[in-house]
């Protein structure tokens, strides 16, 4: 893995450190996906099936919520 150590991965795993943005798109880009997968994997690991659908259905509804706010 190139964005960090093992030992980073290591303390990230355990909650004793906290990603920036750069890092979590590092690692992110190392293990071939898009950061926010990466994100949202983080959010939802421990959730049950409806909560998961429920987060996405509100990460959705905000998007395009926040989309009415893009100038272009």
């Amino acid at each position: 893995m190139t964005a960090t150590s093992r030992t980073y991965l290591s303390a990230l795993e355990r909650g004793r450190q906290s990603p920036t943005i750069d890092k979590l798109e590092g690692i992110a880009n190392d293990i071939g996906i898009h950061p926010l997968t990466l994100l949202i994997y983080a959010y939802t690991a421990e959730l049950l099936d409806h909560e998961v659908a429920a987060a996405k259905s509100r990460v959705q509804r905000e998007l395009e919520e926040l989309a009415r706010y893009d100038p272009r």
